[in-house]
């Protein structure tokens, strides 16, 4: 038996970084999921060439872990 499964995904594509930094600016619920969007995009940039966010995809935490003296 085979299946076919369907992801719902939103990809977002735009022209340039400045339109995906002031879309993802507006959609982001706070500021940690607009770091996680811009960090996507820079990824999905640097690999692909593209300028392109999936705004389904499971979200991640970024942190800044800084040494303490």
């Amino acid at each position: 038996m085979r299946y076919n499964v369907i992801l719902n995904t939103m990809k977002k594509t735009f022209a340039t970084r400045l339109e995906a930094i002031e879309w993802i600016a507006s959609q982001a619920r706070d500021e940690g999921q607009f770091e996680v969007w811009r960090e996507q995009l820079n990824f999905n940039y640097i690999y692909s060439g593209t300028y392109f966010v999936d705004a389904n995809a499971p979200q991640e935490e970024v942190s800044w872990l800084e040494d303490e003296e």
